[in-house]
């Protein structure tokens, strides 16, 4: 039962750190960056329930999906913070690929909406 929570909290976490991985490993391609992000944050979406075990439309651990949710909020949040205040305890949250935030905030919206949709 612990493995299975820990599972539906980690899998979107651990998900996210791999996709900004890839992008800034692919953000040198110009347009075709886009592209290629695009398709694995679909690919990425398409396989965030599966794979973290939450598949069902009535899911009785839908619910935690809000935790990674509010953590990658806040990351996003830091994020903006330190580019408007400069706030040097921020930095290493720090990003300048913007298909970075794009990738953790389409997670965020995601997230929310199977929590409140999964929801028992």
């Amino acid at each position: 039962m612990f493995l299975r929570k820990l599972t539906v909290i980690a899998v979107p976490l651990l998900m996210v750190l791999a996709l900004n991985l890839l992008a800034g490993a692919v953000s040198e391609l110009g347009f075709f960056s886009w592209v290629i992000g695009g398709v694995l944050l679909g690919a990425a979406l398409a396989l965030v329930l599966p794979l973290s075990g939450a598949v069902r439309r009535r899911e009785r651990f839908g619910g935690l999906l809000w935790i990674p949710a509010v953590t990658i909020a806040l990351v996003v949040f830091c994020q903006y913070m330190q580019v408007a205040t400069g706030n040097m305890f921020l930095s290493f949250l720090a990003t300048r690929n913007s298909m970075v935030i794009m990738i953790e905030s389409a997670f965020v919206g995601f997230l929310v909406t199977t929590c409140v949709r999964t929801i028992e």
